[in-house]
């Protein structure tokens, strides 16, 4: 912030009265237009008199607007996701501590132990028929599931006569 020097106010009477010693200087009393510098000169006259009627408090309350808040706001958010949505590597680090307290014929037994009742099956148990295929059940299955054009255009010309001939001798 830029340290404001106060300064005195001046009245629309000392302004005229300035104005007219400076017309009085140049030799010039007539109502002219002004020249084109001091049309120039207005916008850092404008700028200047902003700048001394802006306070420190107005800054400060506007940067804090602008700023800080926000940059404040963004910095909970992040440490609130970073704390809850951050996936934690505590468990892998209790199970491995466990796990290497324990002696390695143990670790070794467990591990075999856990393959032998999931993974494995006596070979004497299985049925020595489990893949043989049942025609009537297939052309049942076929038959339920099929659509009848399917049926249909499956059959060679001498099927299509006997399945006409069986249909034929049910009706009668």
């Amino acid at each position: 912030m830029r340290l404001r020097i106060e300064r005195t106010k001046v009245t629309d009477a000392d302004e005229e009265a300035l104005e007219h010693s400076v017309r009085a200087l140049s030799g010039d009393d007539s109502e002219t237009a002004p020249h084109q510098a001091f049309w120039g000169r207005q916008i850092v006259d404008i700028n200047r008199r902003i700048d001394d009627s802006t306070s420190g408090v107005a800054l400060s309350f506007s940067w804090a607007a602008r700023v800080a808040i926000p940059g404040v706001v963004a910095i909970l958010s992040f440490l609130i996701g970073l704390k809850y949505y951050a996936p934690e590597h505590r468990a892998a680090e209790s199970l491995r501590q466990a796990t290497s307290a324990l002696a390695t014929a143990t670790v070794d037994s467990l591990y075999v132990a856990s393959i032998a009742t999931v993974d494995t099956a006596a070979v004497n148990d299985l049925d020595p028929n489990i893949l043989a295929f049942n025609n009537d059940q297939a052309e049942e299955f076929y038959v339920q599931n099929a659509g009848a054009t399917a049926l249909v255009e499956d059959l060679s010309d001498q099927e299509l006569h006997q399945v006409l001939a069986a249909l034929s001798s049910v009706d009668k």
